[in-house]
């Protein structure tokens, strides 16, 4: 029987496991918040309505893997109600978006922008116990995700104003 092969520090190898990412709360927060955002879009897009779009992305998406590396799972409690809070109150939400754009930018902000502002939107509105900017901060990572131009400086500033507006 050969001999083991060692490493430079005189061990044998050790097989290298990938465990399942379960992500700490505020990761599950962060992967709720980003699919929240693909949900609407998703919805926006395929004209499709949220119950549908909601169970889908949970059935195919959360907690998927690639390339062996499992992606931490979204807070599907936060998921739900953010998807479920916006077509709720869509109304609430785009008269809030329509008062942050008002002195501002021209025009309605293409899907994927319009996405992201509604979930952060409805967020602000809904949940008075997470400080406003955890949850500006979230939605700014996932802009950078999407876009290197002036969108993240655009949904701080339209976040920040609706914030001030609905948590004063």
């Amino acid at each position: 029987m050969p001999p083991k092969k060692k490493t430079g520090l005189g061990r044998p190898p050790e097989k290298r496991v990938v465990k399942s990412n379960a992500g700490s709360a505020k990761a599950r927060k962060t992967a709720a918040r980003l699919g929240a955002v693909q949900v609407l879009y998703q919805m926006r897009l395929n004209n499709q309505d949220a119950k549908s779009a909601l169970r889908e992305f949970i059935d195919t998406r959360v907690g998927f893997e690639l390339d062996g590396e499992k992606f931490v799972p979204a807070d599907t409690e936060l998921l739900e109600s953010i998807i479920k809070g916006v077509a709720a109150r869509w109304a609430d939400v785009d008269a809030a978006l329509a008062r942050a754009l008002a002195d501002g930018r021209k025009g309605d902000p293409e899907s994927l922008l319009d996405s992201i502002l509604r979930a952060g939107i409805y967020e602000l509105m809904a949940d008075g116990k997470t400080d406003a900017g955890i949850i500006i901060n979230d939605y700014l990572n996932v802009t950078t995700g999407f876009y290197d131009g002036s969108e993240p400086k655009i949904v701080n500033a339209i976040l920040d104003k609706v914030a001030k507006a609905v948590r004063d």
